[in-house]
């Protein structure tokens, strides 16, 4: 008797283990159908393809970004606005990714000056402005991840990300902040009608 009160005892742990794994199989399944929702939502929202104009926007301030006085000219500084132009100073507002040959690198060109976005040297407000386009300059080129938004950070310094002078103004400069996860260190690219 005391062999088969074993076995059913084995029997009943082994089934409602089957039952329980079977629950969580079927919970992980859910899990994964709503996980693969969840990031074409996000995609929607940041994808860019390289060499198509775009506006930068940011998602906590809710400005876009453009050289500053709608510059064109080097090593001018770049800033936040919230209202477009028209004219020929609207492809000041406008972006492009170029493709650097490393996935998800891109170089950052505005449209109307020609100049590519690059962190400005021997600064320590970090700020971010426009130079000539050059190809063998890294640090004109940018790591652009999808996270809540596009995360765009230095190729040569991930920990840095491309931020909103302490976000209040249009007009402020941009920096390059330390990645403290938040929205105003995020961008959406808004493509150009």
């Amino acid at each position: 008797m005391k062999l088969n009160k074993r076995i059913a005892l084995v029997l009943a742990a082994a089934f409602s283990m089957v039952g329980v794994m079977g629950a969580g199989a079927g919970a992980a399944e859910q899990h994964g159908q709503q996980e693969q929702v969840r990031p074409q939502a996000r995609d929607a929202q940041t994808s860019i393809n390289a060499g198509e104009p775009y506006h930068l926007y940011n998602r906590s301030i809710h400005q876009f970004l453009f050289p500053r006085h709608w510059s064109t000219s080097e090593g001018h500084k770049l800033g936040m606005w919230n209202k477009h132009k028209t004219g020929s100073q609207r492809f000041q507002e406008q972006w492009k990714f170029l493709r650097t040959g490393y996935r998800d690198v891109f170089r950052i060109k505005n449209v109307g000056s020609g100049l590519c976005m690059a962190p400005k040297e021997d600064d320590s407000r970090r700020r971010v402005v426009q130079k000539e386009c050059d190809r063998g300059d890294r640090a004109q080129w940018w790591s652009v991840r999808k996270d809540e938004g596009l995360r765009i950070s230095p190729f040569n310094d991930s920990n840095m990300v491309l931020s909103p002078y302490r976000n209040l103004h249009r007009g402020g400069s941009i920096v390059l902040y330390e990645d403290v996860d938040s929205l105003s260190q995020r961008w959406n690219a808004v493509s150009v009608d």
